[in-house]
């Protein structure tokens, strides 16, 4: 159970970060359309590399990937967003952008502790802890 915790704190982590830096980011995931975005970050020592991807609509849900690696772990999550999950994921993170855009504050990612209190962290934790929504591939 610690493993997948600390496994969603870091995705959410890689969300959180990125999801603030670009606009085009929101605007895809509240229109589903094919988006693709990869980087790098640094929490608590490890250096986790990832990409994730919107991929568009399967019938009625929005499909998003995001590829994972750090320390030796790979890992693939695929969520299956319905229209009121992309609105309420879109809406805080819009939210917590615009408060970083007025007060020059950055996303702290120094700890998993820092990246756990992030407003955006916990919505998508919310649905990363749902199987019905997210599943969660690890190889190690």
């Amino acid at each position: 159970m610690k493993k997948f915790i600390i496994f969603g704190l870091i995705l959410t982590s890689t969300v959180a970060y990125t999801a603030t830096e670009d606009d085009a980011f929101f605007n895809s995931l509240q229109t589903c359309s094919s988006y693709t975005e990869s980087g790098q970050v640094n929490t608590d020592g490890l250096n986790i590399n990832f990409r994730n991807q919107i991929l568009g609509w399967d019938n009625d849900k929005c499909v998003y990937k995001e590829y994972v690696t750090y320390s030796g772990m790979n890992t693939c999550t695929t969520c299956r967003f319905n229209q009121k999950q992309i609105n309420e994921l879109v809406k805080v993170m819009r939210a917590h952008a615009t408060v970083l855009q007025y007060s020059g504050e950055k996303i702290d990612t120094s700890s998993l502790n820092k990246v756990q209190s992030n407003p955006v962290v916990k919505v998508w934790n919310k649905y990363l802890q749902d199987s019905s929504v997210c599943t969660i591939e690890m190889k190690e």
